[in-house]
């Protein structure tokens, strides 16, 4: 499993790069240069990438906005692919749930399709809280289910974020970019499952049908938040 939560043997025969390209995620770079330009980061600003895939974000951030980027994964396969294609970016392998970096160390972390498939999400906020300077942010884009009985919604990614000691500053519905997945898939493969077998793969959905998850009206977000001064639970 990689970051986008496909099946490797999607990887393995490079199905989904040819309708995401290396981003392997809706929005791609659209969205990695959205938050960064909300942000607005001074030069040099330290930012861990969780989930670094082929490490196309840490070369963004680093070449084009001058930051103090580098990336982690938890597989080796997409650090070796990474450092394939861009051997001077520092990746390391790693868990999300043991940060590499000093209490107070970093000024963001992003998070871009990663933290809805990480298997103890509560530890992983409680590292990046440790990790964040004072004022530290955390970005994260993931999909989220816009009709499924509460489950997954935007009030889920708040109370989860507010009970780690984080402030909501921007929430933007970003499922436009999840369609046009959709069409590229088509366009692209002639088959708008291989986007849905990605979905079906997510462990929320194990034992779905493609009609039923469909109801359930899957979106995509991003969101900045900020590490708050004291932890309010």
């Amino acid at each position: 499993m990689d970051g986008s939560g496909c099946p490797k043997a999607f990887y393995a025969r490079g199905i989904l790069e040819q309708v995401t390209g290396y981003t392997l995620r809706p929005g791609g770079l659209d969205l990695t240069r959205e938050a960064a330009e909300w942000c607005r980061f001074p030069e040099g600003a330290k930012i861990l990438d969780i989930g670094c895939g082929f490490g196309e974000t840490v070369h963004l951030l680093r070449s084009e906005y001058g930051l103090d980027a580098f990336g982690l994964d938890a597989e080796e396969e997409m650090i070796q692919k990474a450092k394939a294609r861009y051997p001077d970016l520092p990746l390391l392998k790693g868990s999300a749930e043991n940060l590499p970096a000093a209490d107070g160390e970093l000024d963001a972390i992003i998070m871009e399709c990663t933290l809805s498939l990480l298997p103890e999400p509560d530890i992983t906020l409680a590292e990046c809280r440790r990790a964040l300077k004072q004022d530290g942010r955390l970005i994260i884009s993931d999909f989220y289910y816009r009709n499924r009985g509460g489950f997954r919604h935007r009030e889920y990614y708040e109370d989860l974020l507010a009970a780690h000691g984080f402030s909501l500053q921007l929430w933007a519905d970003k499922s436009a970019y999840l369609t046009q997945l959709l069409v590229n898939c088509v366009l692209g493969k002639g088959d708008a499952g291989v986007l849905w077998q990605c979905l079906l793969n997510k462990e929320e959905n194990k034992g779905l049908k493609t009609g039923e998850l469909k109801k359930y009206k899957p979106g995509y977000f991003l969101l900045v938040a900020q590490k708050n001064l004291r932890r309010t639970t």
